[in-house]
């Protein structure tokens, strides 16, 4: 059976490729906001995002064997991928409200599964499934179709299959560029969705009405969904801000959803919401007055029980000096660090990768906390690596490792890129979530982190169950009594530091001797995929529960979760 193009002799055969383009930018829209939205409820783990990515690709490979099939049929191709991009619209659109539908099932799959963590992944899929199975089926569906429409004989068929797929993948690439850069930080995530559904909706109408065939009814009911579903995807709003898989705690509370949300909200007021092309941000006063950073949802600035950490993120560093030392600040959070460093070091800089952050601190942080620092809006390893400068003190306090953002900031090669901005009797301080490791993880960073600074000092601070590692490259000049000492000297502010010497520099250094094994590396991220895997596992989520019952609650130190470091 020969090659032939169904409407070869008029314009939809004409059309099909450039509405291909615009068919493959819509498709990058949708993908790049999905994983946005589905963010702020499943998390940024790389279980997570590898399950969207799963989830949005498998849906192509069912589209593109059932458009397979179809297109073998023959028929009138123009109008079936008229029909695909009608459905993709309304479906597309759906998404919002199904997305907002979301938190409350995740809930109950979190509180049944956490401590399965197999079945948890699979019911992690099902709820992307919910979401993204039809849209991507459709788009999958397109390739085939297109493909055999435009396709005259089998001589033309390498470069004809050739074009479409080349149009497709600039319009992806032009998709991507424009949903993240472009329709998130202007219109928000439902209204990148809407201008996707539009895109399709334009594509749908413009080749069905080419395609001279019947099925109007099909066509106009299609057609005639997308404005309801675009008023219900308006009327949802935003998707939900619910912060799941890194407050793992609040899913383990008593009580509904609703009922959580509701003593948050009477907890928090809100200042701000702003959409970046590095990411959602959102800023909250707490009812004592302390500023709220949230990141994709993630809290990255600091709560009252906080504070002691972050300040000590600062302090304990520059106490380990003689001198007031250049201090540079990697993460901004909600600017307690940077306002110690600053009151500490002789002069500041500051590596933040998003510029949302620095502008709600600046404008609901501490009042001149930026002032006279110098701001570097960039990646941290990329600024280190072009940097020719060198600071006596870098702190880092980036996001969780389990976010991919930022998991590169944990490794041996990092630490490598950071000794070599720092003097020989230089202080590298790094931040580790005590809370979502293990014993093993523990060490491997305790190995890692002195592949590059082989004087290490290892303190808890016990009410947040957060670990605060000093590094060096030559002895400390000062003993851990003295620099815990100069460390309680500069808290001018009176709060409460409670906070222990877990390990001296011999006592880890004899730890690396005896315990040998693997570093965490980029090529092997093994802290990532451990911190993802221990918040779901039962003794974590139990500790988390005791001692993070309720937002400024006091603990027992170190009670629930006393471990071997």
């Amino acid at each position: 059976m020969g090659i032939t193009a169904p409407d070869e002799r008029g314009a939809g055969a004409r059309l099909l490729l450039p509405a291909f383009l615009v068919s493959g930018a819509s498709s990058l829209i949708y993908e790049v906001t999905w994983t946005r939205a589905l963010s702020l409820v499943l998390g940024s783990t790389t279980y997570a995002v590898s399950t969207m990515l799963a989830t949005f690709l498998g849906g192509l490979a069912l589209g593109a064997h059932l458009g397979g099939r179809r297109a073998d049929r023959g028929g009138n191709l123009v109008l079936a991928f008229g029909l695909c991009e009608l459905g993709i619209a309304v479906a597309g659109i759906v998404s919002v409200p199904l997305i907002h539908s979301l938190p409350g099932a995740y809930l109950a799959l979190f509180r049944a599964l956490h401590g399965i963590p197999v079945l948890f992944f699979c019911a992690q899929m099902a709820l992307c499934v919910l979401v993204m199975l039809l849209p991507t089926t459709l788009m999958g569906a397109t390739f085939p179709l297109v493909s055999r429409a435009t396709t005259t004989s089998l001589e033309r068929m390498g470069s004809r299959v050739g074009a479409a797929y080349t149009l497709n993948t600039v319009g992806a690439v032009f998709g991507s560029v424009l949903g993240g850069f472009v329709l998130i930080p202007t219109a928000g995530l439902t209204g990148a969705v809407i201008a996707a559904g539009a895109l399709n909706l334009l594509v749908g109408v413009t080749m069905t009405a080419a395609a001279r065939a019947g099925r109007r009814a099909s066509v106009l009911i299609l057609a005639a969904a997308f404005l309801p579903a675009a008023a219900w995807a308006l009327a949802a709003g935003e998707p939900p801000r619910t912060v799941s898989y890194y407050s793992a705690y609040r899913h383990l509370r008593t009580g509904s959803l609703r009922e959580i949300e509701a003593g948050e909200r009477r907890a928090v007021s809100e200042l701000s919401e702003r959409h970046y092309a590095e990411g959602s941000v959102r800023a909250l006063r707490a009812e004592a007055g302390n500023l709220i950073v949230q990141v994709g949802g993630k809290p990255e600035g600091t709560s009252v029980r906080d504070v002691q950490n972050t300040l000590l993120l600062a302090y304990l560093p520059v106490s380990a000096l003689p001198e007031p030392p250049r201090v540079l600040v990697i993460g901004l959070g909600a600017g307690v660090t940077l306002a110690a460093a600053r009151e500490s070091g002789r002069s500041v800089d500051l590596i933040e990768i998003n510029p949302g952050v620095v502008e709600a601190v600046r404008r609901f942080g501490p009042p001149g906390v930026l002032d006279g620092v110098g701001i570097r809006l960039n990646d941290a390893r990329n600024e280190l690596m072009r940097a020719s400068e060198t600071w006596d003190v870098i702190t880092s306090e980036p996001s969780y490792p389990t976010d991919a953002a930022a998991a590169n900031l944990f490794t041996r090669e990092f630490y490598g890129i950071a000794a070599k901005r720092l003097p020989e009797e230089g202080v590298f301080c790094q931040w580790l979530p005590y809370y979502f490791m293990d014993n093993d993880d523990v060490t491997m960073m305790l190995r890692t982190f002195t592949a590059s600074f082989p004087h290490a000092l290892l303190w808890k601070v016990p009410g947040t169950l957060d670990l605060i590692l000093l590094g060096s490259k030559s002895p400390f000049r000062r003993s851990p009594q003295e620099i815990a000492s100069r460390a309680r000297a500069m808290n001018w502010r009176g709060i409460p530091l409670e906070f222990v010497l877990s390990r001296g520099d011999e006592e880890i250094q004899q730890i690396v001797r005896s315990e040998p094994g693997e570093l965490n590396t980029d090529d092997r991220p093994l802290l990532e995929f451990s911190v993802a895997r221990n918040l779901l596992a039962e003794h974590v989520a139990r500790n988390l529960l005791a001692e993070h019952v309720e937002e400024g609650a006091q603990s027992e130190p170190g009670r629930a979760t006393e471990r071997n470091h």
